[in-house]
């Protein structure tokens, strides 16, 4: 969170942070899994993933938040695909 902390103190645009914070959930998710959470721990590196977007928005700042509005607008896509899919499916 320290890293997202500082994004947002630079003011880093939305869809870079959405793209930040989407790491670290993914990190928590994963490794609050037993076993599991212990090989993710080391081939997902929220904290490094988080470093590099930064280091890229300093470098390139309209092409990082490009893309990251479109990996944001891709992960939403496919929850809502997911969830209306459980509705359908009469699953959720």
């Amino acid at each position: 969170l320290v890293i997202l902390t500082r994004a947002v103190r630079l003011g880093v645009p939305g869809p870079v942070l959405g793209r930040m914070a989407g790491n670290i959930a993914i990190d928590a998710v994963i490794g609050a899994v037993p076993g599991l959470g212990d090989i993710a721990d080391v081939a997902f590196r929220a904290n490094s993933r988080n470093a590099r977007l930064l280091e890229e928005y300093a470098a390139r700042p309209e092409r990082t938040a490009r893309a990251s509005r479109w990996v944001v607008a891709g992960v939403l896509l496919v929850g809502v695909a997911a969830l209306s899919l459980a509705v359908v499916l009469g699953v959720a």
